[in-house]
């Protein structure tokens, strides 16, 4: 277990003739940056800093440090007497390498502990791709700057002492304000060192979720030594018939839910190559196989994909009296919970991982009981329970078996559509929605036993286990988008009304759960005054009008390396934050052409070879045969950042001014949101 008291915050930046390295201590205001430059040398006292923490081994945070800064600080620790143009040389190597584990430093290697808060939060993860600047923007900070000066420059001195080092020690800054927000993630895994009796600092959740059922295995259930070499089991799967793995008491009266499972028992998935490790396993196709595969329903219609089941009535408000309740029930964890209870299992893991999984449960509510609902141990195991599921679709983990994810998901479906059919025959009963795992009604007071009593027979049938909650009043917008407020006066957001703490946003980095930072929290202003007029009848105008907190104004855009942002003819940073104003400029994205500018557009369908080489042959001139019959042309694509309206940029949040709002743009845009 680490000893984070002296931990240091810190990150590099490398250019042809400067490299920089900026630091503060994680638990006080110390700083310090050095350089290696054309114009300074300060490597012996860097070395001499390297010293003390790989003496004392203290731990070093950074965001993305894994994979960029530590290989480069690596490399200059065994070298003492490298230049600043071979570091610059590593740097681009990493930049520029294709497999982003070429240069990684192994934890048994380091001459000091890493901690990288970038893959804590799983920001490798293409879906929560995020990067300091989003999250710069996300926190709020009061400034947020991207790289003052273009990548590759020789910088003159002025530049390092006015740019370069400021920037270094901002992105510092930043780092160290995220890893208090990160504090509870980072002491959970601290703790879990000695446990996993290796280096767990820097998973994900899912992955020490992972890991917490893998160690609970038998070295030869998950690994083939045969070959003298540790092998990953898996059951890769050639093809699948549904007919062989839907339930046998999955049973339907109403025809159009029956339809459903004749259509599902019919269909076969055969699998296509998948190259892995240099060697090929086969993988099922799954696409269009649930090709809009719905079941009208009790008025209300069922849809069914590889994501679960869902249905919703849309745009309607709906209200609890004393006649009449909302009554939600769902299944906690509905996949993981459909395994266990039909002890299901990757074929080659068999029974000891059913009898490991079976206790997962009972796990995390020891950790709730502990510590809380929220805790992080507990949320771990959780993710163990859904990471796991997960992963056994894909063809590079130890759980991989096909089969098992597509028994548990398509029998989760069927499962509640057999509870949503026995329902929806209920008298008055109206299913509001039916959402992967559970259901949520209408009902008048007359028949709440009866429906009581028909989910307590489902239980049975199916041994899961309903939880059940009352709410007071929901706003549908559709499945995904909707507001439910609880009896006890709790609020549940989704989709296009969920901000991350609507009454208390980031006020401070004590909080113990941080938000989904990968998100994009535009506008939360419109978002609140939307939602408070649903629930309470306060007047939109008045809510914004009222609103005093600048940033929650704000609006954010990324553009990618290869696109421009105009805010009029000024080129911007590729993270920019603006607010909507009365005066200011607009903005639009410039997105380079697909083909080279000025020649004419491809036909559809027409392949790249063959267009070159008719091109070629015309000496660039429209031929009908390759290009568009319109004789269109590439040019530069735009795209205009909140049409028709002028912007301010506010990267530094003194440019804020509220006399500058454009009040009228923010109403609209929350009166969008009703219904």
């Amino acid at each position: 277990m680490l000893d984070l008291t002296n931990a240091i915050v810190y990150d590099i930046e490398v250019f042809p003739n400067c490299f920089t390295f900026s630091m503060e201590m994680l638990n006080s205001d110390t700083k310090a940056v050095w350089e290696i430059s054309s114009f300074k040398d300060d490597k012996p006292q860097l070395l001499e800093f390297f010293s003390w923490l790989s003496q004392n081994q203290i731990p070093m945070i950074g965001f993305n440090n894994i994979h960029y800064d530590y290989p480069i600080v690596h490399m200059l620790w065994q070298n003492p007497n490298i230049s600043y143009e071979h570091l610059y040389a590593k740097s681009m190597n990493i930049i520029d390498g294709k497999n982003r584990f070429d240069n990684i430093v192994w934890s048994s290697e380091r001459f000091t502990p890493q901690i990288d808060v970038f893959k804590i939060h799983h920001f490798d993860n293409a879906a929560k791709s995020t990067g300091l600047k989003a999250l710069e923007i996300n926190m709020r900070s009061s400034v947020v700057l991207d790289m003052p000066v273009a990548n590759g420059t020789i910088l003159t001195e002025k530049e390092i002492r006015e740019l370069l080092i400021p920037y270094n020690q901002l992105d510092v800054s930043e780092t160290k304000k995220f890893t208090h927000y990160s504090t509870e993630a980072i002491n959970f895994r601290n703790n879990l060192v000695n446990q996993f009796g290796v280096e767990v600092l820097n998973w994900n959740d899912t992955k020490i979720g992972e890991e917490m059922v893998i160690q609970q295995l038998p070295d030869n259930v998950c690994y083939d030594r045969s070959s003298g070499k540790r092998k990953i089991r898996q059951t890769p799967r050639e093809i699948l018939d549904f007919k062989d793995i839907i339930f046998p008491y999955i049973h339907f009266e109403n025809k159009e839910f029956n339809r459903i499972k004749e259509y599902l028992e019919n269909i076969t998935l055969t699998s296509e190559p998948f190259s892995k490790n240099g060697k090929t396993i086969p993988q099922l196709k799954t696409k269009g196989a649930f090709s809009k595969l719905s079941a009208f329903v009790g008025g209300i219609e069922y849809f069914y994909g590889t994501g679960g089941i869902h249905a919703s009535l849309s745009k309607r408000r709906i209200y609890s009296t004393k006649e009449w309740k909302i009554i939600d029930i769902d299944v906690g964890a509905l996949y993981p919970s459909v395994a266990i209870a039909n002890e299901l299992a990757p074929e080659h893991l068999g029974h000891a991982f059913v009898e490991v999984y079976s206790k997962l449960p009972a796990k995390r509510r020891e950790w709730q009981k502990l510590k809380g609902k929220k805790c992080v141990e507990a949320n771990s195991v959780k993710l163990a329970s859904n990471g796991v599921y997960g992963k056994s679709n894909s063809p590079y983990s130890l759980f991989y078996d096909p089969k098992f994810t597509m028994t548990v998901t398509i029998n989760g479906q069927l499962l509640l559509s057999m509870l949503a059919e026995q329902l929806s025959v209920i008298p008055t009963l109206q299913v509001i929605q039916c959402n992967t795992d559970g259901i949520t009604y209408y009902i008048h007071k007359n028949y709440i036993q009866q429906a009581a009593d028909v989910c307590k027979k489902w239980e049975t049938m199916s041994k899961l286990v309903l939880e059940e909650v009352e709410y007071e009043k929901m706003f549908i917008r559709d499945v995904n988008n909707y507001i439910a407020v609880g009896k006890n006066g709790s609020v549940k957001l989704k989709g296009a009304y969920w901000t991350p703490d609507p009454t208390n946003y980031f006020d401070s980095i004590s909080k113990s759960q941080p938000p989904a930072w990968h998100k994009d929290l535009s506008n939360p202003v419109s978002v609140r005054a939307a939602v408070s007029h649903m629930i309470d009848g306060t007047d939109i105008e008045l809510f914004i009008k009222t609103c005093t907190n600048p940033f929650d104004f704000i609006i954010s855009v990324k553009t990618r390396k290869s696109d421009k942002l105009l805010w009029g003819e000024e080129e911007m940073q590729r993270n920019t934050r603006f607010y909507v104003s009365t005066t200011g400029k607009t903005m639009k994205k410039q997105l380079p052409p697909k083909g080279r500018l000025g020649t004419f557009k491809k036909a559809n369908g027409v392949s790249d070879r063959e267009y070159n080489r008719v091109m070629k042959e015309t000496g660039g001139a429209w031929d009908e045969r390759v290009c568009t019959k319109n004789k269109s042309v590439y040019s530069i694509g735009e795209t205009s950042i909140i049409a028709g309206h002028n912007v301010t940029v506010c990267n530094d949040m003194r440019d804020f001014r509220f006399d500058n709002l454009n009040y009228d743009w923010y109403i609209n845009e929350a009166l969008k949101l009703i219904f």
